[in-house]
């Protein structure tokens, strides 16, 4: 096996992990309260199936299937780092240690206290495990041969 076959492999494998661990945190959050938290399953799970079949079955609509999940996956990631620091400035007014001062305090400062959490539930950088299992992916397909030696690739 080429070092690049091996490489490829490699990030095909941690793809695929980071998945699957993603999977498992969502499971251990109970992360499945209405359509919006049922989407990152869906994503995770695709990540993980394409990346177990670009290891297994590579092929040019495979390896442009990827690319295009993993542009999914990164907006769907950006948009879930987003929505964990809106639930968060949500939750600001009802944290103990702001209960009295919350509505008082600059939008910056409410804001920043969210993306930071400071205040509120939500895992701000948990989103972040879908853009790295879809950087691995899209990874894995540069230059992949199966691209290079199709009629279209």
């Amino acid at each position: 096996m080429s070092d690049d076959a091996l490489l490829r492999r490699m990030l095909l494998g941690f793809a695929v992990l980071a998945a699957l661990g993603t999977l498992a945190e969502l499971g251990l959050e109970r992360h499945y309260d209405g359509m919006d938290q049922r989407i990152p399953w869906v994503i995770a799970g695709a990540v993980a199936a394409l990346g177990a079949l670009l290891a297994i079955r590579p092929g040019p609509l495979a390896i442009r299937a990827a690319r295009v999940l993993a542009v999914i996956a990164l907006i769907g990631s950006a948009i879930g780092v987003f929505k964990h620091v809106e639930e968060n400035h949500g939750a600001g007014a009802l944290d103990y240690r702001y209960t009295e001062t919350w509505e008082s305090r600059s939008a910056a400062d409410q804001w920043f206290k969210a993306a930071t959490k400071q205040v509120g539930p939500a895992p701000v950088l948990a989103p972040g495990a879908l853009a790295l299992a879809a950087l691995l992916l899209a990874a894995a397909t540069v230059r992949h041969p199966a691209v290079r030696s199709s009629p279209e690739g």
